[in-house]
This record gives C-alpha cells, sequence and structure tokens, in this order.
C-alpha cells in the first residue's frame, strides 16, 4: 500500500514492499510480465547536470525514457532525502519527477526483494548513485534478475567502476544515445576464465596467478592492458565490482612497471586455445 508520509508531500513511499502488488495498488494499470530482460540505460551525474546548465533538458530525457508516471526511484536512504533539502538525490528528484505525485520512493536495499516471488514487471525504475563500495553489486546483481522491464542508473561520474558495469552490460549512455563497441570475443573468453578463479579472490593465491598471467599474455599478442576494455569484459560475463577493483589495480600496477611473482597457471598456448573458442 502506498501512503503519504508524515513529512509534508516531497515523497510518496512505499515501507513495506510486496512485488506482486507493487503497481497494481497505485491504480496504475500494470501487472506482472511473464518473462524478460530488463533494458539498461545510465547517465553520469555530470552529463546530466553540466556545471547546472542542463538539469532541466536532461531531466526531460530522462523522463522520456522512463515513461508514463509515477516513476519510482530506489536511493540509498529515502530518511535522508526527506531530512535533508540540500541532498544530492533529492535534487535529482525534484528536477526529473517534480511533483510527489509522479514519483515513487524505496531503498537500494529493498531492490531484492522487489523480485524476490520471481515477478517481473513492465515498468521502469531509476536507482541514484549507488556507491561502488557499498551498495554497487546489489544494484548490479538487480540489473540482471530482469525484475522490471527498464532500469535507469544515474551514475556519480565518468570514471566510477559502475559506469564501466554498464557499458559492459552494454547499457545505453542516455547522454550520448550510444553504447560502447562490442568486446573482442578472445577477451571475453579471458575474462570468463578469470571470473571462474574470482570465488577466492583475484589478489592472491590461483587468482592473481590467472588474472596477471592471462592480462601478460594478452599484453605479448597486441591486446593492451588498459583497465577500461579488460573490465567491461570482466562484467560481461557477470563480474562484480568488488573484484573488479582488483583487477584494476593489478593492470594500474603492470602499466606502472610491477612485475608481479605470480606461478604458472595455465599452458604457454592459452592465448591461441582462447582465440579459438572465442572464434
Amino acid at each position: 500500500m502506498v501512503k503519504r508520509t508524515g513529512h509534508g508531500s516531497f515523497i510518496r513511499q512505499t515501507p513495506r514492499i510486496h512485488a506482486g502488488s507493487l503497481f497494481v495498488s497505485r491504480g496504475s494499470g500494470l501487472g506482472p510480465r511473464v518473462s524478460g530482460m530488463t533494458e539498461i540505460a545510465y547517465m553520469t551525474r555530470e552529463d546530466w547536470a553540466q556545471e547546472a546548465a542542463a538539469m532541466v533538458p536532461q531531466s526531460a530525457v530522462i523522463r522520456d525514457w522512463l515513461g508514463k508516471a509515477p516513476h519510482l526511484f530506489a536511493v540509498a536512504d529515502p530518511a535522508y532525502v526527506h531530512k535533508k533539502p540540500q541532498s544530492i538525490d533529492r535534487e535529482t528528484l525534484q528536477y526529473i519527477a517534480p511533483t510527489a505525485e509522479s514519483r515513487h520512493i524505496v531503498s537500494i536495499a529493498q531492490l531484492r526483494s522487489l523480485g524476490a516471488d520471481g515477478a517481473t514487471y513492465d515498468h521502469a525504475i531509476a536507482i541514484l548513485h549507488p556507491h561502488d563500495d557499498t551498495n554497487a553489486d546489489a544494484v548490479r546483481e538487480f540489473l540482471t534478475a530482469g525484475t522490471f522491464s527498464r532500469a535507469l542508473v544515474m551514475v556519480w561520474h565518468g570514471e566510477q567502476l559502475f559506469r564501466t558495469c554498464h557499458d559492459g552490460m552494454h547499457a545505453l549512455d542516455l547522454h550520448t544515445g550510444t553504447t560502447t563497441d562490442p568486446i573482442a570475443p578472445v577477451m571475453i573468453e579471458a575474462a570468463r576464465m578469470i571470473k571462474n578463479e574470482d570465488y577466492n579472490g583475484l589478489s592472491s593465491g590461483h587468482g592473481k596467478d590467472a588474472t596477471v598471467q592471462l592480462l601478460r599474455v594478452f599484453g605479448e599478442n597486441g591486446y593492451p592492458i588498459e583497465r577500461e576494455p579488460w573490465l567491461r569484459a570482466y562484467f560481461s560475463v557477470g563480474g562484480s565490482i568488488r573484484h573488479a577493483q582488483t583487477i584494476a589495480k593489478l593492470i594500474e600496477e603492470m602499466r606502472r612497471g610491477v612485475r608481479h611473482r605470480v606461478e604458472r597457471h595455465y599452458r604457454d598456448d592459452i592465448f591461441a586455445i582462447l582465440k579459438g573458442h572465442g572464434a
């Protein structure tokens, strides 16, 4: 059941979520989809704001992509948004959905429960400013679950790992209207092998051995040891933000000339084998 909070008319909130009645109780006429994948888009905050010059037109672009109001938003802390008129999430909400009737707000922590019963919905959700170190992996898992037909994520900035995660998931950059170029199939195969070793972490042991060896071998075969393509490949096979941070650190160290002491994890012709698999 949706009700107004005791804090005025700023937010319409769902304190207790039940996915089966999430939209029907709001009179939206929406019912569950049978199945499907979530269409994902993102916009960085800097592209949205553009030094406070573009928030109005960019918010219109977001509203158009989200579709019919009321719009559903997920933020880290709805109570904080309430209490702090100057909060960044509140500012963003007021531009995208100016009236209380046009928005419903849940917490990012509640996203998992929205599809807990396996239901999927033909409606969009906007997720505002997830952090790499706290809730980005929960958001990533939610996006891959296909609970909603569309999901837009407002990313903090272009250097955030979660922005690269979206590119790896082939999400639409709503500012440019484009997606990134396809990832080389052989890199996808290598990323899948790294993913297979990340269960005990990638900063030591077999995980580090595998990652460093593959980065070196690919570098020797003309594939630059660069953060963006490798992380996009890793995210494309379901990699986590947590382990991607380790890959990014290893790449940075290798580019600085650090020679990691690792044991050989794969046979010498691993590149040729992976190239054959990716062909």
